[in-house]
């Protein structure tokens, strides 16, 4: 994974929102962005903003279908990201 991805990712975990809203996508198969909106309690908007910075970051997949944006984690992304950290837990 390229150094700019990783930051990326860190990036887009670095703020506690969209660790909620991230969380609530990988205990979800597939979540849509109205779910989500009603489970954090934010507007859509602000949704869709931590949305879009998931998605950028690599760790968040989005499949639209008509109207509606679903949302699923990124395995090889995340398994990417944890390996890099778990180098660093493994070196100590």
């Amino acid at each position: 994974m390229a150094k700019v991805k990783i930051s990326k990712v860190a990036k887009a975990l670095a703020d506690e929102t969209r660790c909620k809203i991230f969380e609530l996508i990988a205990k979800s198969k597939e979540i849509s962005c109205k779910e989500i909106t009603e489970k954090v309690g934010l507007k859509q908007p602000t949704i869709s903003h931590h949305l879009k910075t998931l998605q950028e970051s690599g760790i968040v997949n989005v499949r639209k279908e008509g109207q509606y944006h679903y949302f699923s984690v990124n395995e090889r992304a995340l398994e990417e990201f944890s390996n890099y950290i778990t180098k660093f837990i493994s070196k100590r």
